[in-house]
């Protein structure tokens, strides 16, 4: 039988994979989230294979319909924002990259201080703002 620490881990497996994922895939993984879940509280329930089996059926549709949804819900909500006709990301300025000039220092000795030798970046030019 799982223990506490198992069937909690199982049960927090689907957010965790669930992060970036097509529909199918959080079907998936919802399934056999639901299933395993499932079987294990068949299993505790009703102590014979037929309840186990019975668990898992019904945790996978569960976990199959709320993989769904879950997925459904952040395609909603990942929509491109838009003013007017144009995506957002038009109207805002963007940042030009920084020009950096970097050289190296040597290993030196200064009285009895030894400096190790290291690189040292200089920013020539901060990044502008631009419309481009």
């Amino acid at each position: 039988m799982l223990e506490k620490k198992e069937i909690a881990a199982l049960m927090i497996l689907p957010l965790i994979l669930n992060a970036c994922s097509t529909a199918p895939k959080s079907m998936l993984t919802g399934a056999i989230a639901g299933g395993v879940v499932g079987a294990g509280v068949g299993q505790a329930h009703s102590q014979n294979s037929g309840g186990t089996a019975v668990g898992a059926v019904v945790g996978m549709g569960l976990g199959s319909l709320i993989g769904y949804l879950s997925h459904k819900d952040k395609m909603k909500n990942q929509e491109p924002k838009v003013i007017g006709d144009k995506p957002i990301e038009d109207w805002s300025p963007s940042i030009t990259k920084p020009k950096i000039r970097s050289y190296m220092v040597p290993d030196t000795i200064d009285g009895n201080k030894y400096i190790k030798g290291h690189r040292v970046f200089v920013l020539e030019s901060p990044g502008e703002w631009s419309k481009d």
